[in-house]
């Protein structure tokens, strides 16, 4: 899953192992915090480009899917839950900037 020496699968292990880390007894408020913390550091180093962003934003969602079916743990589903909140706050975001951007042109 590299695209321009970006590494999604990274990002995908990291959600996975505090999903993990929740079920294991690290506290729900905490876990959502270091899914945040992820999440906020792959917006960092995704770059400026806004259909670029959105493009590995619907990656992720995709990659993630695979790790929440109705069998899993609830403790479990919660912070994959909450990552794909967050994640696609961030795809609608990208993608009305893109819209924004290219309308002014």
């Amino acid at each position: 899953m590299k695209e321009n020496g970006f590494d999604l699968e990274f990002y995908v292990v990291e959600i996975r192992k505090t999903a993990a880390a929740h079920q294991l007894g690290l506290g729900l408020s905490e876990a959502k915090k270091q899914v945040d913390s992820t999440i906020q550091h792959m917006r960092l180093n995704l770059g400026d480009d806004k259909s670029y962003q959105a493009r590995q934003w619907c990656t992720l969602l995709d990659a993630l899917k695979a790790y929440n079916r109705n069998t899993v743990d609830p403790r479990w589903a919660k912070v994959i839950n909450h990552a794909n909140f967050r994640i696609k706050s961030r795809l609608h975001t990208a993608i009305y900037y893109r819209k924004r951007l290219s309308g002014n042109r």
